[in-house]
């Protein structure tokens, strides 16, 4: 089913289930989480991604099992090895319902941060070498797949999988993620109180909200707001050029964030721990899955799915060239994107079914019916390659910070109105003067 490509020389360019995602995707509006059984709670509560035991995990027969000791004797191999950026609470479901399913394999998974996913498989080797690389940062993936690193793949499932969700028959995506908001219950209880407003949830609804806040609430917020650092993550940056791609008003949005002060962080896990402990008040642009799964056992945090638009980012995966054991991983693959599995998907997990058979709670179906237009998956294709380029890349982190360092409007001058004739001058193709950042990747 395999089928490896010759090389290139030249590279071508190029759980129990609780605070539901999809169910508060009906009302499209505030995620009201749910408590969970005490053990799901706990297991969230205390998980630390940087802690060894929550970067790699071996299983055989659904079982976990002690790892061999480097150099040793041990009989003990992998038969399957994954490289995956994605925090093992959300995927340990699936890869316990795999292992059951084929015992006589051995099961070894690898979470690592999406930049270093990539950095760590460019070395040569990579130890332990992957069957299969899973990843949000869809740039990176497709960059990898573009120059040639995956091989061809022919199993049933994949070649049934639709168009728009894979690139070719090498880059596929696994899940159907939105990228959202998140505050704690009391800011918004205040702000409401502020406004005169008797739903708090009625404070934040939007980006537009959002930004309407900023502007209004400057005082109250500052120092309180959160989010992604795009010149330190690969997702964050994504994020951001995403943003701008969908809204006019985003870099109205970032000179606001930077008036109020905003704290600036390279993951979702360092957002959701500032808010749990009221360091801040409201995060932005933080991913789905992880932020529902956290706020289940945070019930003094609401996520909130923006009705205006919303990002969808789809990890993506691939076979690598030098895998050795290509047919584990296509194997694997082909099973996570087969009807039982994605039903699995979505009753185990919040990454989202993407399987066009799937529907109700935990599918992309059903976050379609309920908020059509507004979804906005980023679209897998050359245009990610836009992301990595260096140039544009210094363009864009160049404005970011022009907007994000923007000094307060005087008295008696509004935001909006601060800097236009500096923004229009550089969507016109001026470069801006501030100097150039280069995203750390």
């Amino acid at each position: 089913m395999l089928t490896r490509r010759p090389p290139t020389g030249q590279q071508r360019p190029g759980r129990q289930r609780a605070g539901r995602l999809t169910v508060c995707l009906v009302m499209a509006v505030l995620l009201s989480p749910v408590s969970q059984a005490a053990t799901r709670a706990a297991t969230q509560a205390a998980f630390d991604p940087l802690l060894e035991e929550h970067q790699s995990l071996w299983l055989q027969g659904g079982q976990p099992v002690t790892a061999p000791a480097p150099d040793s004797d041990a009989s003990l191999a992998a038969d399957l090895t994954i490289h995956a950026a994605l925090d093992l609470p959300e995927i340990r479901p699936l890869l316990l319902r795999y292992s059951r399913q084929h015992p006589e394999r051995v099961l070894h998974y690898v979470n690592r941060s999406a930049l270093g996913l990539e950095a760590q498989y460019l070395q040569a080797p990579l130890t332990p070498q992957a069957d299969l690389m899973i990843s949000s940062a869809m740039g990176l993936q497709y960059r990898l797949a573009n120059q040639g690193h995956a091989l061809a793949l022919e199993a049933p499932n994949l070649a049934a999988w639709p168009a728009n969700s894979r690139w070719r028959n090498e880059l596929y995506a696994m899940s159907f993620e939105p990228i959202v908001m998140v505050a704690r219950r009391d800011a918004l209880k205040r702000l409401a109180d502020l406004d005169g407003l008797r739903n708090p949830r009625d404070v934040l609804r939007s980006h537009r909200d959002f930004w309407h806040l900023l502007d209004t609430r400057r005082e109250q917020l500052r120092g309180r707001i959160i989010s992604y650092d795009p010149r330190r993550s690969g997702s964050g940056f994504t994020y951001a050029v995403s943003d701008a791609r969908q809204s006019p008003r985003y870099w109205t949005l970032v000179r606001a964030m930077g008036q109020a002060d905003a704290r600036l962080v390279s993951t979702t896990g360092a957002m959701l721990e500032a808010l749990a402990s009221g360091e801040v008040d409201i995060a932005y642009n933080l991913v789905g899955p992880y932020a529902v799964t956290f706020a289940s056992a945070h019930p003094e945090l609401v996520v909130i799915v923006p009705e205006d638009y919303v990002l969808i980012q789809r990890r993506l995966a691939f076979v690598p060239q030098q895998a050795p054991h290509p047919e584990a991983g296509e194997a694997f693959l082909d099973w996570w994107l087969s009807l039982q599995a994605q039903q699995a998907v979505a009753s185990d997990s919040q990454l989202g079914a993407l399987h066009p058979e799937v529907r109700g709670e935990g599918s992309a179906q059903h976050m379609r019916e309920q908020l059509g237009d507004a979804l906005r998956p980023i679209e897998i294709g050359p245009g990610l390659l836009a992301t990595l380029d260096r140039l544009k890349q210094a363009s864009f982190l160049s404005r970011w910070v022009l907007e994000f360092e923007a000094p307060a409007p005087f008295a008696g001058e509004t935001s909006q109105g601060q800097g236009q004739g500096q923004i229009q001058g550089q969507e016109q193709g001026q470069a801006p003067s501030a100097t150039q950042p280069e995203l750390n990747q």
